[in-house]
Order: structure tokens, then sequence, then C-alpha cells
């Protein structure tokens, strides 16, 4: 017998009376293969005591020059229900808090699993899609028969603060039922799902000060389905799709006489719908094949503007797009490639006045040359261009951009028992290329713009001495019109464990060299870092920060130049009864 369960809210409500602790929670999920042999109840968790010093030199303090602060993070649990809490004091304030307040249980016995408060069920990517719903519902999987059902509250109601003004969304309380039955195992299915969601126009009232709201109670139908199949173990078909009808405000007095569409007035007889419903299609299917060592899959996706399922929380809808996905690797493993070309567009039902079509690549590369040299290699271009349809409009709303981004990042390392150096080197280069015509001469001012980073790293440990240095140098160039921004940086550190590994120590330091149009600025950052491990169960750490900054002579109005301290010493205990 297994069992994944979650802690239901009167069961945490015992857990509080008796542990004399106020609040609300939940706890996270936990597997028990035998809860016999669960301790029954442990308490376990960290202390925290933290003193914290603060100087500043050139701006207002923007801390206070001495601070405390006392936190902890227990845990309660029983039998493997676990009930984590967390508590902070300071020199001006105090909290106490249990960080979850949505409950919800789901026991799984062989074939069949139940559920029970707050849950995110998947049933497909249309209809219920992981919408957090508070109800109840069952899944079976005799064999391979595959049975869902899920009832409950998708959204509660919420209304707006007059008297604070509050930005609280104003919705309605949502209910909703999602049904799910097919047949197959995780590799070979098809799956048949229906959705239906309602707002209830009678659980809030209209707010004081706004009669002509702009949210009304919906419904939502949903139809779809589920599917994918395997052919001779390494050709696979996959695809979901589904209808869905939406009425936008069922208070609506539109009769049916105002809707175009034929079919949605033959529909009146089986469902709530009136002059605000429509309905929307989503399609998706993948022809793939994957072999031991190469892949290539074609995918197409279609989403209607506007459609909308209540079991989900977000679609990107008014798309259409056609992708090649191939994947390579050699036998050897030294030569890895994934990839992706496809074209896309929007404006599916040619609604709009212009039509925007991309060109989307990605391309990944990985190459091990020896055992020591390797190199990864990352390119992306992606594509606009944006056309009229039957209307003409004006050039300036034209759009034909391409944007490109290829990184490049080879690596070198020697290692041996007594010392370890890798050698890292990343460039990448991004750009944007505008090649819309906004003015008629040929003097017109280019709007590209280029942007290039630069990274050498350099490591070096000694794994039986307990030492390590690390160093790094970096350019970063921004270029656009009228525009030019560059930074050069040099850092340098090192880690060293002494005592038996019981005192650690680690320090850094940091310059960076900006100019903006010709303004110069720079920044040096250090640190120092020292741990002392007093037991298994405690230990002592002191840390020490500073920070000087001159944004430039030519800033005015702007940051001024200043010097920054900041210290902190802390002790730590773990514990657990």
């Amino acid at each position: 017998m297994k069992i994944r369960i979650h802690m239901t809210s009167w069961i945490f409500r015992l857990v509080i009376w008796v542990c004399c602790l106020v609040g609300m929670g939940s706890v996270a999920a936990q597997e028990l293969s035998n809860i016999s042999e669960q301790k029954p109840f442990r308490f376990d968790g960290s202390l925290e005591l933290r003193g914290m010093f603060y100087h500043a030199s050139g701006i207002a303090d923007r801390m206070e020059a001495a601070n405390y602060l006392i936190s902890g993070s227990p845990t309660i649990s029983l039998y493997g229900w676990s009930v984590p809490f967390s508590f902070t004091l300071s020199k001006k304030q105090s909290s106490f808090q249990q960080p979850f307040n949505q409950f919800g249980l789901s026991p799984t016995y062989k074939w069949i699993t139940l559920h029970g408060g707050y849950r995110n069920v998947n049933f497909s990517p249309y209809t219920l899609a992981g919408h957090t719903i508070l109800g109840g519902g069952v899944e079976l999987r005799p064999g391979k028969l595959r049975f869902g059902l899920m009832y409950g509250r998708l959204n509660r109601a919420t209304v707006i603060d007059t008297a604070s003004m509050s930005l609280v969304p104003y919705s309605f309380t949502r209910k909703g039922l999602a049904i799910k039955l097919g047949y197959g195992t995780n590799a070979n299915f098809f799956d048949l799902n229906v959705l239906h969601a309602k707002d209830d126009s009678t659980s809030i009232a209209a707010p004081v000060g706004t009669p002509n709201r702009k949210v009304t109670p919906a419904a939502n139908s949903v139809l779809g389905y589920d599917g994918r199949f395997t052919v001779f173990k390494q050709l696979y078909i996959e695809s979901d799709g589904a209808i869905s009808l939406l009425t936008r405000d069922l208070n609506s007095t539109l009769s049916l006489d105002s809707i175009e569409d034929k079919t949605l007035r033959k529909l009146g007889n089986m469902l709530q719908i009136n002059g605000t419903s429509e309905w929307f299609l989503a399609f998706n299917a993948g022809v793939g094949y994957q072999a031991k060592n190469y892949g290539l899959k074609v995918n197409y996706r279609r989403v209607e503007p506007g459609f909308t399922s209540m079991g989900a929380y977000y679609f990107t809808n008014d798309v259409e797009n056609l992708t090649i996905i191939p994947n390579y690797s050699h036998p050897s493993g030294k030569f890895r490639f994934n990839g992706s070309f496809g074209i896309e567009q929007d404006n599916v039902r040619l609604q709009k006045e212009a039509t925007s079509k991309r060109i989307i690549g990605t391309a990944m590369l990985t190459t091990e040359l020896t055992k020591q040299l390797g190199i990864d290699v990352n390119f992306s271009n992606f594509s606009n261009n944006q056309r009229p349809n039957t209307l003409r409009f004006a050039d300036s709303l034209k759009i034909v951009q391409t944007t490109r981004t290829l990184g490049i990042m080879p690596r070198f390392t020697l290692s041996s028992p007594t010392k370890v150096q890798m050698i890292l080197l990343s460039a990448n280069f991004n750009s944007m290329d505008d090649y819309n015509s906004y003015f008629d001469t040929e003097t017109a001012p280019s709007r590209d713009i280029n942007s290039s980073q630069y990274l050498l790293n350099y490591t070096l440990s000694f794994p039986l001495r307990k030492l390590s240095f690390n160093s790094s140098m970096s350019y970063t160039n921004l270029k656009s019109i009228g525009n030019q921004n560059s930074y050069k940086g040099i850092s340098v550190g090192g880690t060293y464990l002494m005592a038996k590994n019981k005192l650690s120590a680690n320090t850094n330091l940091g310059y960076m060299l900006g100019n903006n149009n010709g303004n110069k600025s720079d920044i040096f950052n250090g640190s120092l870092n020292l741990t002392y491990a007093i037991s298994k169960l405690q230990s002592i750490r002191t840390m020490v920060y500073f920070t000087n900054n001159n944004p430039g002579s030519a800033v005015t109005g702007g940051s001024p130049s200043f010097t920054e301290t900041r210290a902190e010493i802390a002790y730590q205990l773990n514990f657990g009864l």
C-alpha cells in the first residue's frame, strides 16, 4: 500500500492546539511506505542570532548603525507529516508565521487516488491544466482505463476595498467540474476531457461607487482530447486540442438572435448561452522519430485569439507555428546537438490590420575535443516581419526586425590529485537589426542595438591543502543610436579550510570601470567571511563588506560618490528532538 498525503485543515488545527501555537499553515506532500515505521513526533530546525553593524560616508545611512536579529525555522513532524514555522525578532519588529495556508489530501491505494481540499490536478493542456481547485475528486487507473473527476471552487469571491482603495481583483465565486475518460498507458493513450465552469453572480454585490463595473459573471465549457501513440518503438505521434465556448456575461440581455454563428444558435437549446457567447479552437500535433543517437520532431500548433479555459491560468493565444526539432548525440558522447527551427505568425482569424510573421531558430552544440578541452556554442535567431492585410497603413507601423544571440564558451581543465586548474572563456554577442524605413532620406539614423560580453575565469585549487584561488576579467559593451556604454572589471578571491575543516576563510575583491557616453565611473567591492564550526550543530561566522562607489564627476543631480561598510557576526544552532 502506497499513500501520498497532505494534511487537511482539521488535522493542522489539531496540531496547533496540541502545540499551543497560533497560526495557519499546511504541510508538503509526504510519501509513507509504512506509517508504523515513522517516528511519532519530531521537532527540529534552526535558530540564528545575528548582530549587524553599518557605516556610510557620502550618503544618508540606509541601515541602522547597530541592529540585531533573532530568527528561527522550527518544524514539527507527526508520523512524517511536517508543519514548518518561521519567526523573526529584531530591534524594531517581530513576526511569526506559518508560510502556507492551503490544505489538501490525496491518498493513493493501488489504482485509486482520491483528492480533497486544495489540489492542482492536470487532466489536459486545454481543460483542467493545473489550476488550483478547492474541492474533491477521484482518479481511477484499473488496467488501461483512465478516469478522472474533479469538482470544486476555482476562484473565491473578492471585492474592491473602497475605503482603502486596495488593488484586490474584483471577482465572483467560480465553481467548475472536470471529467477525464481515456484508455491506454503512459506511452500510448487517448483521453477525452470535459470542463464546465461558471461564476456565481450572486456571490458578491456591486461595489459602492462602481455602478458600471467591467467584471461580469462568465461561464466556460471546454471539450478536448489528448493522445499519444508509439509506432515501431521509435516513431510517435502526439496531439491535443479543444473547443472552448465562452459566455462573457451571463446576465446579458442580448438574445441568441444577435449571434451570426448558426452553430452557436443551435447550441442554445442545450447550453446557457446568449449574445456574448463565442467559441474558439486550439490544436497541437507533432510527429517524432527518436533513435538511440538522433531524433527529429515536427510540431504544429494553432490557438485562436480569445481561446480561454477556466481550468488554466494563462494561454498564449492568437498564434500559429510550425517547428522542426532535431537532436543528435555522437556514440562516443563527445558531440551533442539540439536545435529547433520554425515559423510563427499571429492574426489567426485575419481580424487584425496586420500580420506579424516570425522566423524562430535555436541551436545548442556541445563538444568534448579532448579530456581537457571542451566547447559549448549557443545560437538563436528571431526574425519578426509585420505586413498589412487588406488595409493599408502608414509605413511607420510596419515592423521588420531580427534579433540574434551567439554564445561561445570554451573550457580547459587540468586535473591531478594535488592540483586542479580550470580556464573558462565566455563570449556572448547580441544584436537587434531594424530594417524599417521610417524616413525617406538616406541619412536616417540607425536603430540597431548591439552588445557583447566577454568573461575570462581562472580557478586554481589544491585539494590536499584545502586551498583554492579564483580570478576573472570581464568586459561588456553596448552600442545603440546616441548611446555607448562599456564596463571593464576584474576580481580575485580565495578560500582556505583550516583547523581540521572547522575554520573556513573566504575573501573576494572586485573592481569595475564604467564609461557611459564619456562619463567614467568606478566601483570597488571587498568582502571577508570567516566561519567556525563549534560542533556538528553549532557554528559562528563573521562577515565584512566594503563598497566604494564613484559614479563620475559628469553626473549632475545623480548619485554622489560614497563608501559603505557592513559587518555581521552570527551564531547558528541546529537542533532535533
